[in-house]
């Protein structure tokens, strides 16, 4: 990790000399152990309980000076993190570390799975910022999120800092590529939470003919009978109180869309499904095993952000500088209220050609009506004469009467069903100018909604390079925890988190000496004896791992005996 770290960070200052000649930055003339000093300070500030470069305005604590026999204070690491952002040190340091803890906690050339998640931190500012929701506080309000990706163990890989009102269906294919790329292993599948449980976040996975796993929100739930079963229950891989089945939709519509794997799982005496796993799961993993899978994320992750966020501040923002962009979430609400009235429009331009063709229909039905009206008149009229003449000659009228009888039949007809023709095409163009001016009214409407939305202001976007800097240590220093818990802790500790570890071992009192060839740390005793008795353990493991100094001296660590 050092000789990673050291070779980036000095390809990231020859880049940058070569784009910016004549440039002045002090890195860029730093000594390695300089520079190794200085990222320590911001390395180990969890473990002194501060948060920012700041707070060392008025540190006065003896761990860091314990290293290096002085401290740095605030302006030089500030001056430090900014000349780090400079040579835009965050995504090639991560994905630098990221291939290192791959290769120190997984076997080379092993598939992996990983478990992927938000974290979002809030962002105190009255300024006008993009915003989203932070679950933690329970409102909307301005704020970064946190990509972070666990592997199998949850082993902590990698981090992306990333703007507020991203979604996973944007990133998450594309992150699950990169990541195989930069760690050089294949990523078998992705955990999610159910965030991730949308179509077109399937979508694009099938797209990409790649595989995840997530859970269907439980509001709203799903009943039984809106799935059709494929095969029998089963019961669930070290769960026997619960049972899973594949199923797919009985809606045709939703059946013919789908292109996820559906898995419901109940419990045994119940009927309805309490859970149901969706996703672009491989059909390599029995349906028994998906439950236990997904169960993995609480520990393998959820746990994990609760840590850092204990241990390593995953809270805290570093820098404030920021751009002056367009506000996204007004322009989306903009093209929203943009679309409603584009329909209202349509629906406007359906009622105008309706009534111009229903003017046309009403004039020609007049016409024809008067047209046929005066051809029966006519006939009405000749059959009359008709009549008269064969009654004044005394000849037979019958069928003169039932000719003129029809005619007069057929005159009836064609009014009525004029009138009645007239009467609809007349309701029709009514209810075409009710709509229209409905319609017009809505238009004027959601006109002035879409123009009081602000779109000319624009708002704040934090520069993320710091904290991507910063987020980089956090998951390196929770690393460097874990590998020291499992290599060097006694038994019962190695599974302590980073806060209470920082408590019981990283923050003990002790004294330091340095010798002409060891470095002798001795610590003070522990109240409680299976404290004592864990950390002599702890000391045991360590010194039999004969570890060195960065200049070649032996480390030792003891602990005092109790009083």
């Amino acid at each position: 990790m050092v000789e990673a770290v050291t070779e980036r960070v000095e390809r990231a200052r020859q880049a940058y000399q070569e784009v910016n000649q004549g440039a002045s930055l002090r890195l860029l003339t730093s000594l390695r152990e300089t520079i190794w000093s200085k990222f320590d300070h911001l390395l180990y500030l969890p473990l002194l309980k501060l948060e920012r470069p700041r707070d060392l305005y008025y540190y006065q604590g003896q761990g860091l000076q314990s290293l290096y026999g002085f401290t740095y204070k605030y302006l030089p690491l500030e001056q430090f993190l900014g000349q780090l952002t400079r040579l835009e040190l965050g995504q090639p340091l991560a994905n630098t570390l990221a291939r290192c803890y791959a290769q120190a906690w997984y076997e080379t050339r092993e598939t992996l799975f990983i478990f992927a998640d938000w974290h979002v931190k809030p962002h105190w500012t009255k300024s006008l910022a993009h915003s989203g929701s932070v679950t933690m506080w329970g409102r909307v309000m301005p704020g970064t999120k946190q990509l972070v990706v666990t592997g199998p163990g949850g082993r902590l890989l990698i981090g992306w800092n990333a703007a507020i009102d991203c979604h996973f269906s944007g990133v998450l294919v594309e992150m699950e590529a990169e990541l195989a790329t930069i760690v050089e292993r294949p990523i078998a599948y992705t955990i999610v939470d159910s965030e991730g449980s949308g179509l077109a976040l399937a979508e694009r996975y099938a797209e990409a003919d790649r595989a995840y796993l997530s859970v269907l929100p439980r509001n709203p739930g799903h009943d039984l009978t809106e799935f059709k079963l494929h095969g029998p229950w089963q019961s669930v891989v070290d769960d026997p109180a619960h049972e899973v089945v594949e199923a797919s939709w009985v809606d045709e519509d939703k059946a013919g869309q789908e292109v996820r794997r559906l898995i419901l799982m109940r419990p045994v005496a119940s009927t309805h499904p309490t859970r149901i796993y969706a996703g672009r799961i491989p059909t390599t993993i029995a349906v028994a095993h998906i439950p236990p899978l997904f169960r993995q994320r609480w520990s393998h992750q959820e746990w994990r952000f609760r840590e850092m966020v204990k241990g390593a501040n995953l809270n805290v923002n570093y820098g404030y500088s920021y751009d002056q962009v367009p506000h996204r979430t007004r322009q989306r609400q903009w093209d929203k209220a943009q679309e409603k009235v584009e329909v209202t429009q349509g629906q406007l331009a359906q009622r105008a050609e309706a009534l111009l063709n229903l003017r046309p229909q009403l004039v020609h039905l007049r016409h024809s009506y008067a047209q046929k009206r005066v051809e029966l008149e006519q006939a009405l009229k000749l059959c009359q004469q008709t009549l008269v003449q064969r009654q004044q000659a005394g000849q037979a009228t019958g069928r003169c009467q039932q000719g003129l009888a029809r005619r007069q039949r057929q005159r009836q007809e064609l009014t009525t069903r004029y009138q009645k023709r007239r009467r609809s095409l007349l309701t029709r163009l009514r209810q075409q100018r009710q709509q229209q001016r409905h319609l017009q009214t809505q238009l004027a409407e959601r006109e002035a909604c879409r123009e009081a939305i602000d779109t000319d202001t624009l708002c704040r976007e934090r520069h993320l390079e710091k904290d991507q800097i910063m987020l980089n240590l956090q998951l390196l220093l929770t690393n460097l925890h874990d590998w020291a818990a499992e290599h060097y802790f006694a038994p019962e500790w190695q599974k302590l988190e980073l806060e209470t570890a920082t408590r019981l071992i990283y923050q003990k009192p002790g004294r330091v000496r340095w010798e002409a060839d060891q470095i002798v740390v001795e610590l003070e005793p522990y109240r409680y004896p299976d404290q004592q008795r864990a950390m002599a353990a702890t000391c045991d493991r360590f010194n039999a791992a004969n570890l060195r100094w960065r200049d070649g001296r032996l480390l030792r660590i003891y602990v005092a005996r109790a009083p």
